[in-house]
């Protein structure tokens, strides 16, 4: 039965089977091929009730986004190697103004200001941040194993770490920062395996394992890799 259950349904040009994914923003996702038959969402959703309450129950037992670890003290970047300690400063300008200096990050803010705005200013801080460290990895990996990519962007999507297009754009989730080194890196090299084979066959698994021998550990395990994100962050 589906009774109370709420979900959305996404369409995805490059997804081959239904996968259900569930965060606290859009709740359940149930993310289908284009052109599929959205009447089978339903029965899909009963078969795997349990799994889905269980997911529902662990992020309705979460604290909520400003109740623990806010302000940040610091910030784990898991995948470069670097934690940064957030040193709180006032002014009376209405401004919100941040500035790095070494490993500290000095934010200076206004009375008042309301905590969404503080993570406004911190997650445009981290996109810059990804920009310079994640891009440098994707053109060594690259170089590395011999793929290749038009450009690099560095977005915020809600429910992928990366993506690849056909026009050979590599795109990667800023949040990257945040998960351990070995699964950031499983990332990058999947979405740079996709530009010799755009699936997910056989193929495109042979591949990857020879640049990651473990990548099917790594693809489960980036079913949890939320739980590294601040809750702040989500």
């Amino acid at each position: 039965m589906l009774e109370n259950l709420q979900y959305n349904i996404r369409e995805s040009a490059r997804a081959r089977n239904v996968t259900l994914k569930v965060n606290r923003s859009d709740g359940l996702v149930v993310v289908v091929p284009r052109h599929f038959d959205q009447d089978l969402v339903p029965e899909i959703l009963v078969s795997r009730r349990a799994w889905i309450d269980q997911q529902l129950e662990r992020f309705d037992a979460r604290p909520g986004k400003f109740d623990v670890d806010w302000p940040p003290k610091c910030i784990d970047l898991r995948s470069v190697g670097e934690r940064v300690d957030v040193v709180y400063g006032s002014h009376a300008r209405p401004s919100v103004k941040l500035k790095q200096d070494g490993r500290d990050l000095l934010l200076t803010l206004p009375s008042g200001v309301c905590n969404e705005h503080i993570v406004t200013v911190l997650t445009r801080w981290l996109k810059e941040s990804a920009r310079r460290k994640l891009v440098p990895i994707a053109e060594s990996l690259s170089l590395a194993y011999g793929f290749e990519y038009a450009r690099v962007v560095i977005r915020a999507q809600k429910t992928r770490w990366g993506s690849y297009s056909s026009r050979g754009t590599l795109s990667l989730n800023y949040k990257l920062l945040f998960l351990p080194e070995p699964l950031a890196t499983h990332v990058i090299l999947h979405e740079l395996v996709h530009s010799v084979h755009m699936d997910h066959s056989d193929k495109f698994w042979e591949a990857l394992e020879v640049v990651d021998p473990a990548a099917r550990l790594h693809d489960q395990q980036l079913l949890e890799a939320w739980k590294y994100l601040p809750a702040w962050l989500d």
